[in-house]
């Protein structure tokens, strides 16, 4: 396995465990916003699939088929995430807007999605800093573009975690599905 091929496996794994914590937390909090952040999350693993895959293609030689080599790939996977991300954010803007005309009460208990916002931030900082370096390195826009997905977690998990400590000191659970269109819009830009 080359450099390339590591660095975005290392993003499949990341992804992988952070869409089990946040959808576990999401449920067991109540909360649209983890519950969001884990479809978000859902995109990024299905992203880093994408990258992975097109830098193992990219990595083979050129045939008949492809004299120039198999460089496309990786283009076509940085547009392909770029879809995706967009995709995602118009799913939570229309879960964000049902819950906020849904008239019934909406409670969360937001410490333990506080724990898990700052542990998801902490490793996606990790693995997309790792990614822009390795794909800076290879030249590889695979990787650079997984990299700024998982930047746009970082961004979508912090406006959460100050979402949730507002929510932890207010007690007003409606700031959950703002946050949720928030980050519809994050994603979006």
């Amino acid at each position: 396995m080359d450099k390339k091929q590591f660095a975005a496996s290392i993003s499949v794994v990341s992804n992988t465990f952070l869409i089990i914590i946040k959808l576990i937390v999401g449920f067991l909090s109540g909360s649209i916003s983890i519950i969001s952040e884990a479809f978000h999350s859902f995109s990024d693993l299905f992203a880093s699939f994408i990258a992975y895959f097109s830098v193992k293609k990219t990595s083979l030689p050129p045939d008949l088929d492809h004299p120039y080599g198999h460089g496309k790939y990786e283009e076509l996977s940085g547009l392909f995430e770029g879809l995706l991300i967009f995709a995602v954010a118009i799913y939570i803007a229309i879960q964000a807007i049902n819950k906020l005309l849904t008239p019934q009460i909406h409670t969360i208990e937001p410490l333990l999605g506080i724990i898990v916002m700052v542990f998801s931030v902490i490793i996606n900082i990790a693995v997309s800093l790792y990614l822009s370096k390795i794909g800076k390195e290879t030249d590889s826009i695979a990787l650079k573009a997984d990299a700024l997905h998982l930047r746009t977690d970082v961004y979508s998990s912090l406006v959460i975690l100050v979402g949730l400590v507002l929510i932890k000191i207010t007690g007003i659970s409606i700031i959950d599905p703002i946050l949720a269109l928030m980050i519809a819009f994050i994603i979006t830009f």
